[in-house]
């Protein structure tokens, strides 16, 4: 217990004295980051959804590997569009556990996998109807099922022209279109979400600090390993489609847009928020370095730097952020206030 109050006093100290903000500040915050930040990228999303939706169902209607690229194309740019928004888990998305419905991630014990093997082992017409796959486990459904339909071995099997791949196109229409449900219910509510005070406020500081948590330790620190022969290529979050560097890149945007339009204007302390764009400049600047897929560049020694520059960069911003963010703007940051982010 001693050590545990010593080391929040330490925290204290590097974070320096509270100073209390006026009471619209925090309004002023949080309008900024709803119009601006939160419901134009759930409209996005939305909105890449419905194209995801209709890609399948044109690439479905006459199945052909001439047809996969664009269908491909598709999946990446709605699982952007998330990445640009997957940061914010409060509100309208908590519901109906709809955020976990959109991509169950992580996957720890490789649910997914072993959920979707034996639906499509049964091909279980009534078991794909979206309707059904709303109320269903979330493993079943969302944007990870259609990375694993898409992409390497399992992208053939849609064009075989057999049983199985008419069944894996309804499947993958079915969860597209459980998908477009999810997204433009939840766009649709946070336009009624009002702009409350200091406890939104903590909410989309917890947001800020979970976009770049979830790249320090998950997205890196889980397939870097401690060298590049125990890197772990498979725990990167979207491996089959090589986009798990690419979503790094949104999240840390994303993470910026949201400091800069709702954070950054009433923060009175403006070498604080020097630093804070300068450890997201150089996050930024570390992956836009990288120059191969992440799943390529940690098990390649020559590459390897690189991504330990950007898991070194982004570590050092989440600590930041954490420890200096809060007190500036007078959140009530509490021991458990992170847990579940």
């Amino acid at each position: 217990m001693r050590k545990l109050l010593i080391a929040v006093l330490g925290v204290a100290v590097l974070a320096g004295p509270a100073r209390a903000l006026p009471d619209d500040a925090y309004v002023r915050l949080n309008e900024a980051a709803i119009t601006q930040h939160v419901q134009p990228r759930y409209q996005a999303f939305a909105s890449a959804v419905t194209a995801l939706r209709s890609a399948t169902e044109v690439f479905c209607k006459a199945p052909a590997a001439a047809g996969l690229p664009a269908l491909q194309q598709a999946y990446r740019d709605a699982a952007g569009a998330w990445q640009d928004i997957q940061h914010v888990r409060f509100g309208p998305v908590e519901l109906f556990f709809r955020s976990q419905r959109i991509a169950f991630w992580p996957d720890s014990r490789n649910t997914i996998t072993r959920q979707m093997g034996d639906l499509l082992a049964k091909r279980d017409v009534a078991a794909v109807q979206p309707e059904r796959l709303a109320r269903g486990s979330v493993a079943v459904q969302g944007l990870p099922v259609l990375e694993r339909l898409f992409f390497v071995e399992d992208a053939a099997k849609l064009t075989a022209g057999d049983a199985e791949a008419a069944f894996r196109c309804r499947y993958a229409e079915a969860v597209a279109a459980n998908l477009e449900t999810i997204a433009r219910e939840t766009a649709d509510e946070w336009t009624h979400v009002p702009a409350d005070g200091q406890d939104m406020s903590l909410d989309l500081f917890k947001s800020l600090y979970t976009a770049v948590e979830l790249i320090a330790d998950h997205k890196l620190a889980r397939p870097l390993g401690a060298s590049a022969a125990q890197a772990r290529p498979r725990l990167a979050e979207a491996w089959r489609s090589e986009s798990s560097l690419s979503h790094i890149r949104h999240n840390l945007a994303a993470a910026l847009h949201l400091y800069q339009v709702a954070f950054r204007p009433v923060l009175p302390d403006t070498g604080l928020n020097e630093s804070i764009q300068r450890g997201f400049d150089r996050s930024i600047a570390a992956a836009d370095a990288i120059k191969s897929p992440l799943e390529e560049a940690i098990a390649d020694p020559s590459l390897r730097p690189a991504v330990e520059t950007l898991a070194a960069e982004v570590l050092a911003l989440k600590n930041l952020l954490v420890q200096k963010l809060p007190p500036a703007l007078d959140l009530p940051l509490g021991f458990n206030a992170l847990d579940g982010d």
